[in-house]
């Protein structure tokens, strides 16, 4: 038998609204006797935090090269389960060296966040980490992508730039062979996200119009405003960015380099935010899954205005990524609260207190 649990919903800025918990779904608390009520109207109600550059198959970057099938689908059970605890009902997977990531798709709702997902990574053979994902030179690229496109994911992960060892950080891929496979990917209704770090990718993964730059510390003023008008993300990944900083060494040419880009983020947040870039937020292994709040207050810091980093990490992503969310009857029995609210203190966001994925109670 279902039990009807009446809660109290206070969304930041807005007045307390009764609802009715019924199932995975929410109904009118007049749809039927109430069976219990609990108390959340003293606490601040969310859709749910969102990760948009997460890698459930995966707990630290140094399993990277040496990893298993049997360790991804492994780590994905875990770390859906941590997304959940920590408020995060919504994150974009970016990608993974076998497409076995995939199979978390398969959990039931109260077992994992909402995920739209990349499958199997694609760079060319010196252009990421060795043998790992889908290696294929320019001329093999969209044909790669056509093959991506044709399974379960929704998105695919193209790694734009890489470091070549006495070269410096090189493009992998021409501006013309990623435009043709963004083209090819958006026939078969899926997105392109591409990794960039250094000044070498950032400029053909605008050309080519993608979906998400991913990191783009070296995106310039000038392709802001091309990039809000044709409704594309960024996830800077700022505290990914850091740690790699600090694994290299302030002093080394990486970490300038990347130091350079920390800085024009910096500088680039404001404008990005004024001229209504879609901002998310992701956690890429520098931090625990579950904690991509820390990430949002980093933006903070770095420029965004609380408002915009609250949107970063929670309504921007559900809108840009077309999932429903609200609490009206019938939609899906989502939501997070927290004890504060966010636009005054974002640092609420790293302890929710209670947690409620399709119907289910997971923290209260």
């Amino acid at each position: 038998m279902v039990m009807r649990t009446l809660i109290t919903i206070r969304e930041p800025g807005s007045e307390p609204v009764p609802i009715v918990v019924d199932g995975d779904r929410f109904s009118d608390p007049d749809d039927g006797p109430i069976d219990r009520e609990i108390k959340t109207g003293h606490l601040f109600a969310l859709p749910g935090l969102a990760d948009c550059h997460a890698h459930l198959g995966l707990n630290h970057v140094g399993a990277m090269t040496t990893i298993t099938e049997d360790e991804i689908r492994a780590n994905s059970v875990t770390n859906a389960w941590m997304q959940i605890e920590g408020g995060v009902l919504l994150i974009a997977d970016k990608g993974s060296s076998s497409d076995v990531s995939l199979e978390i798709l398969d959990a039931p709702p109260t077992e994992r966040p909402i995920a739209t997902m990349a499958g199997r990574i694609i760079a060319p053979r010196d252009g990421y980490y060795p043998d790992y994902g889908h290696e294929v030179d320019e001329e093999g690229l969209v044909e790669a992508v056509r093959r991506a496109s044709g399974g379960r994911a929704e998105w695919v992960k193209i790694i734009g730039d890489w470091p070549r060892k006495g070269r410096g950080t090189v493009a992998n891929y021409g501006g013309a062979a990623l435009t043709k496979a963004v083209e090819v990917a958006h026939a078969a209704g899926r997105r392109v996200a591409v990794h960039t770090m250094a000044p070498e990718g950032i400029g053909p993964a605008v050309v080519a119009g993608v979906d998400s730059i991913e990191h783009g510390l070296f995106l310039s003023a000038d392709d802001l405003p091309g990039l809000a008008e044709r409704g594309g993300a960024w996830v800077p990944t700022i505290l990914g960015a850091e740690a790699i900083i600090e694994m290299l060494g302030a002093d080394s040419t990486g970490g300038r380099l990347l130091t350079d880009g920390v800085g024009n983020v910096r500088d680039l947040l404001p404008e990005a935010e004024r001229l209504g870039v879609t901002i998310l937020t992701g956690t890429d292994l520098a931090i625990p899954h579950g904690k991509v709040a820390h990430e949002a207050i980093r933006l903070h810091e770095l420029g965004l205005s609380p408002k915009a980093a609250l949107r970063a990490v929670s309504t921007a992503a559900f809108d840009y990524l077309g999932v429903e969310h609200g609490f009206s009857p019938g939609m899906s029995a989502d939501v997070v609260f927290f004890a504060d609210d966010p636009n005054d203190h974002l640092e609420t966001l790293l302890e929710p207190r209670v947690v409620i994925r399709s119907g289910h109670w997971v923290l209260a």
